[in-house]
């Protein structure tokens, strides 16, 4: 499989190292305005500059990006793994039509824990609700993460609301001046230190409390995922995949 990886961040350095690694993947290039080293493959600033067949291109860089990502891979039919944050209704809007022609795996999170916890939090949600019970998402992340809540929390809330569909999120109860709702899921962030994501999805009931937590304790987890993602939608002909529906 040959792969471009484009954004030569700390993730990218990262996911390009990943793909090197993998025996069923090649990495023929990277896509980076600037770079601050040199690397034995290819270094395209542009998309436009690439003309090795690609069979999948996986994206830790930037939303204004996108327009060419989705353009190249539907000219050339290549998969796609967008793991970039922070696309507005639009672009999310691009990403779902492109999918009808070409395989697209988009998410905030692609760890292969958070899928899991997607999945636990979705087959009792509903029942903990119906049982009277509150439901809160806390998510944690570094100091220098610029956006609150996290994508991932918003997914966590996403599964929720899927099968509750009369709960209502609450991003900060400073403004509230009442007491809690029965529909209200609340949606807490905390940003300090070094901390890589925490999520956690809390149903408090009569004198007890159950946690669900996802705690990524390194950025591998999220690289190997992006990795795992890739190898999973390469051969598809098209389609939207997420982390509800990949595995």
């Amino acid at each position: 499989m040959n792969v471009i990886v484009y954004g030569y961040g700390l993730m990218g350095k990262k996911v390009a190292q990943a793909v090197r690694d993998n025996e069923k993947m090649d990495l023929v290039g990277i896509v980076s305005p600037v770079f601050d080293e040199k690397i034995d493959e290819n270094m395209y600033s542009s998309l436009e500059e690439v003309n090795e067949k690609v069979d999948a291109i996986i994206d830790f860089s930037h939303p204004n990006n996108l327009e060419d990502i989705l353009k190249f891979g539907i000219k050339n039919h290549c998969a796609l793994v967008i793991a970039t944050t922070g696309f507005n209704d639009q672009q999310k809007l691009h990403i779902e039509e492109a999918s009808s022609q070409i395989p697209i795996f988009q998410s905030y999170n692609t760890s292969f824990g958070v899928s899991m916890l997607t999945k636990i939090v979705k087959s009792v949600a509903k029942e903990f609700y119906e049982q009277g019970y509150d439901i809160e998402i806390i998510e944690k992340h570094h100091n220098q993460k610029i956006d609150a809540p996290s994508g991932t929390a918003k997914l966590l809330y996403d599964v929720i609301h899927e099968d509750i569909d009369e709960t209502k999120e609450v991003y900060d109860r400073s403004q509230v001046h009442h007491k809690r709702e029965k529909n209200e899921v609340g949606i807490q962030s905390v940003r300090a230190g070094t901390i890589f994501g925490e999520h956690t999805v809390l149903f408090a009931g009569h004198d007890e409390i159950i946690e669900v937590k996802h705690t990524a304790l390194s950025k591998d987890v999220f690289v190997q995922g992006a990795i795992s993602a890739c190898n999973a939608i390469v051969d598809k002909e098209n389609g939207l995949f997420t982390l509800k529906n990949l595995y």
